[in-house]
């Protein structure tokens, strides 16, 4: 049963995938469609549907539609003040190369906030203006993903560390070479990758005060901030102290507090209160227009993200490979089929951690290194496969201008490859430790 749960689920991939190509099928409309096919066929009823879907579209909304919003209006305002120029020209005294490795650091540190499909949305206006287009979407989304799955205090990794009662040092240890690898990887391979027609910013002359020039990046990176001030909250050993100061904490990262300061950090500094850009048929009517179709497409995809999980088929094919010897690979393959199938990394890391915590003495995983080396297994883990239910996905494939079958051909295979080469680099490790 739980095989052809899963074989549903790929059919409803390549259903949106077919209805998608060539602009014939909205594909808000699309998912919708696919994920109530895959319900249906998956025998739920027409009740739990309705129930399960709405619940995963709103929860959806808030984490991910608010900061899409918030950056539609720092974006709009960015291009209003023409902040996003002056930073444009600020980074062109780097080479190409040094840009990339500027958005995978970017993407490598706000990997570890609380959501990196939020994380991606609130970087966005200023990735967009450091590396236009395609390169610098797909080196974010990957960088993030490589950041989410191996780097402390990914909540990813603070969850497998605490499950699997690993020493935070050495997962750190381990961890920040194994994410510098998968980050570089994805980072060079997303270089190559044929750019789209479309032209990057002009470097105009334009005169930008020195208040708009720095709300772009103090906006985005201020949002980030908050994510991975929101991680650290996270920790079990309440880092910040436990009661009112960590629910404060905790709140700092919520969607709407970031929407309230960074747009709110725009405004002051690119002045964007003045006129009637805030009115019905302003800029940030325009902006909220903009972003409209993409919050929907992301509430679709966490419903089809919620009833996937309900079915609890990546649960029980994830349980398939503990009985196999595979040392290292048996928390990876956990992960990754829990991740693939149901599309949430926190979710899929805690599930597989708890399934391989028993079995730790009988991988060879025992020891210090070996329970560090398994937790960034977890978390390699969750990096594969980032498809049509994972709100990451989306995100990068709308800032990439990539139709679905295009994006499941290029971003999903990209992050299968990153958690591949994370998980080959980590059993060199162990090889190297045990020999």
């Amino acid at each position: 049963m739980p095989l052809l749960h899963a074989f549903y689920l790929g059919i409803a991939t390549l259903v949106i995938a077919a209805a998608t190509a060539r602009g014939r099928v909205h594909p808000v409309l699309a998912v919708i469609v696919a994920a109530a096919g895959f319900a249906y066929a998956s025998g739920m009823s027409v009740s739990l549907l309705g129930k399960v879907f709405g619940t995963g579209f709103g929860q959806t909304l808030n984490a991910l539609g608010l900061p899409v919003l918030a950056s539609a209006i720092v974006s709009a305002l960015a291009a209003r003040s023409f902040a996003s120029e002056a930073v444009f020209r600020a980074s062109s005294r780097l080479t190409d190369r040094g840009k990339s490795v500027l958005v995978a650091a970017l993407g490598l540190a706000a990997g570890t906030g609380a959501s990196t499909g939020a994380s991606f949305a609130v970087l966005s206006p200023l990735r967009d203006a450091v590396v236009p287009g395609r390169r610098g979407a797909l080196t974010l989304g990957l960088a993030l993903s490589a950041g989410q799955g191996l780097l402390l205090p990914s909540p990813v990794v603070i969850a497998a560390t605490a499950i699997l009662a690993a020493d935070w040092r050495h997962v750190l240890a381990f961890g920040v070479p194994a994410a510098m690898l998968s980050a570089t990887a994805g980072a060079i391979v997303a270089s190559r990758v044929r750019p789209e027609t479309a032209s990057a910013l002009p470097p105009a002359t334009r005169t930008v005060t020195a208040g708009a020039s720095l709300a772009l990046p103090a906006a985005c990176l201020l949002m980030a901030l908050m994510l991975i001030v929101q991680s650290i909250g996270d920790i079990p050993s309440e880092p910040f102290g436990g009661g009112g100061a960590r629910e404060m904490i905790l709140g700092t990262g919520r969607p709407l507090i970031l929407l309230l300061a960074g747009v709110a950090v725009m405004l002051v500094g690119a002045r964007g209160w003045r006129g009637a850009g805030l009115s019905e048929t302003g800029w940030v009517a325009k902006a909220i227009g903009n972003a409209a179709p993409l919050m929907l497409l992301l509430g679709a995809a966490g419903g089809l993200q919620s009833l996937a999980q309900t079915s609890h088929m990546a649960e029980m094919l994830a349980e398939k490979v503990l009985p196999l010897s595979l040392g290292l690979a048996v928390p990876f393959l956990a992960a990754a089929i829990k991740k693939t199938l149901q599309g949430a990394s926190l979710v899929a890391a805690i599930t597989a951690a708890g399934m391989v915590q028993p079995l730790l003495p009988a991988l060879g995983l025992e020891s210090g290194a070996g329970r560090a080396l398994a937790v960034l297994a977890v978390g390699a883990g969750t990096m594969t496969v980032s498809h049509v239910n994972d709100g990451l996905f989306w995100l990068t494939a709308d800032a990439a201008r990539l139709r679905p079958g295009r994006a499941l051909a290029l971003f999903s295979s990209l992050t299968a490859l990153q958690g591949a080469i994370a998980i080959v680099a980590l059993t060199g490790v162990l090889l190297v430790l045990v020999l």
